[in-house]
């Protein structure tokens, strides 16, 4: 059998490499193209030669050729997308109706969908977030009786505000990260009874068991009413956590940028270093480390997907973990080395500001400074050993 030389093996990872070369500029050149397609599609002179020549009847285009037909379709996604923008600027919770394809009974198919935008560092908006509400209570009426108070409860909602009070949400389905415990809040801003709860989930109680649920209940129901339901609290309250989420990742992600980050097979193919797998990258699988750098951190990432704690390690072997607030500051920190706990490092990583974005810098600064208290120290030691001579 024969080996292949290693003429064809040094040919075929130069062809690889030229190949990876190739694609990272391609996909370079596709990125810039789609920027200067939006400005020149949003640039004030082309915006005002569309708006001077108005949208074709079919009457025109029967008899004359259309204007721009390559350009029509960009200009109007190009103003689908500004419009989109804006509304994502000014509001970042959308509520829309939605129909439940599932099969079931058709009055708990109707949901209210919501939609979350958030913003990232780099200005871009990240995939949403959707929620689907359902209303609770509502289950398949067994004879006609129960349909006739149905439709009085459906047309009391219509009507007035003692509808309103019966309107009763629970969550159906999400896309909300684990990170956020939505369960739990859901529990605190959208409370509902055992009896509707009950109901809402099952939706086909048998009747013995739902008159045992009545025996069961309190004497004095009035003494025993479930909190209201705050929807709006509750999307406020899992905004504000999905924000503080991606500002902690954003943040962890900022280091890293900073201090460089090696891609094993696509920047370096050398075993040396502490290779290690980003919890918050795009391809977690991926192994990276951290480049070369000046203040000796070989490894810097978060611990969990939920980004509060990261740890550190320098290449003397100290390793340090440091606690994120929700703010962004470095709340608390600790370091450990070979004689124990760094308290100077500690103080340095919690001083100042305690921003997360300026911890590097505040590391660059302490080390300026221990240089220069080292080299007058050995300044003040060659004094005095002078001196003595």
């Amino acid at each position: 059998m024969s080996t292949p030389s290693p003429n064809t093996e040094e040919e075929t990872e130069s062809l690889d490499s030229e190949i990876s070369t190739i694609r990272a500029e391609l996909k370079a050149l596709h990125h810039r193209r789609r920027i200067l397609t939006n400005s020149l599609l949003t640039s004030r002179p082309l915006q005002r030669l569309a708006k001077s020549h108005p949208p074709q009847t079919t009457a025109t285009i029967a008899g004359t050729p259309p204007k721009w037909p390559d350009l029509s379709p960009l200009l109007h996604t190009s103003a689908r997308h500004a419009d989109l923008n804006h509304h994502r600027i000014a509001f970042s919770t959308t509520a829309f109706p939605f129909t439940d394809p599932a099969p079931g009974p058709s009055a708990a198919k109707n949901l209210l969908g919501v939609r979350i935008d958030i913003c990232a560092r780099d200005g871009s908006y990240v995939k949403p977030y959707y929620i689907l509400l359902r209303r609770v209570g509502l289950h398949t009426p067994n004879n006609e009786a129960e349909r006739q108070q149905q439709q009085q409860q459906q047309q009391q909602q219509q009507t007035g505000a003692r509808g309103r009070g019966n309107r009763v949400l629970c969550v159906h389905r999400h896309t909300v990260p684990a990170v956020v415990d939505l369960g739990a809040l859901e529990r605190v801003y959208l409370p509902r009874a055992k009896a509707a709860d009950a109901v809402g989930e099952e939706g086909e109680g048998e009747g013995e068991q739902q008159h045992e649920k009545e025996e069961a209940a309190p004497r004095k129901p009035w003494k025993h009413q479930p909190r209201k339901q705050n929807l709006r609290g509750f999307l406020r309250e899992v905004r504000r956590q999905l924000v503080v989420w991606h500002v902690r990742c954003d943040g962890v992600r900022y280091l890293r940028e900073r201090l460089g980050v090696v891609r094993r097979g696509a920047d370096s193919d050398e075993e040396n270093g502490v290779w290690e797998r980003d919890v918050l990258a795009e391809d977690p699988i991926q192994e990276t480390k951290i480049a070369k750098n000046a203040l000796g951190i070989v490894a810097l990432g978060a611990t969990a997907l939920e980004a509060v704690y990261v740890r550190v390690e320098w290449e003397d072997g100290r390793v340090g973990r440091f606690k994120i607030s929700n703010a962004g500051l470095v709340e608390r920190a600790v370091v450990m080395g070979d004689n124990g706990r760094d308290k100077l490092m500690e103080a340095v990583m919690t001083g100042g500001n305690g921003r997360l974005e300026t911890l590097l810098d505040r590391l660059r600064k302490s080390a300026a400074e221990s240089k220069v208290s080292a080299a007058a120290s050995v300044e003040d030691g060659a004094s005095q050993t002078a001196s003595e001579a």
